[in-house]
């Protein structure tokens, strides 16, 4: 048989009222995503450097050489509608993103832009990312491309 010896417990000073309970490290059932899907905890914005890779990526799926399955957590569901029934882009074989600006117009929001060398071609690309339950995701992505001589208005062409 163990002894165990008992001492008394310090004293507790009295608190005046209801003591409050703080859970700050849960976060809110109305901020947990639906069923079914992957909580990721990303409260800073990608890097520029990880918004490239996303940019690319989406570039890949547009090339032809990534299926758009791929790259369905990194963009929202009508961008990847979008981006799966549109046929490919020709020219963008071998693209090489510029360097890239950001800013951010909201705290939820990101805007970047970038030109892309692909071979004698330069275009330019534009797309926004927004934080949501799951994550920044990418909501728009537009790949520009130059205008047509004949389409530039007041500029004569040149025969």
């Amino acid at each position: 048989m163990t002894n165990h010896s008992l001492r008394p417990l310090s004293a507790v000073p009295e608190t005046q009222g209801r003591r409050t309970h703080r859970r700050t490290a849960w976060p809110s059932p109305y901020d947990l995503p639906p069923a079914g899907h992957r909580l990721v905890r990303l409260t800073d914005p990608p890097t520029g450097r990880r918004l490239g890779q996303r940019l690319n990526a989406i570039l890949e799926v547009l090339a032809g050489r990534r299926s758009a399955g791929q790259i369905r957590p990194l963009v929202d569901e009508a961008l990847f509608s979008r981006l799966s029934s549109q046929g490919l882009m020709p020219g963008i074989r071998h693209h090489v993103a510029g360097d890239l600006r950001v800013c951010r117009p909201t705290e939820t929001a990101l805007e970047t832009s970038t030109i892309i060398h692909s071979g004698p071609r330069v275009l330019a690309l534009a797309a926004r990312f927004e934080r949501t339950r799951t994550g920044w995701v990418c909501t728009r992505f537009h790949v520009l491309a130059p205008r047509t001589e004949g389409a530039q208005a007041g500029r004569p062409s040149v025969a």
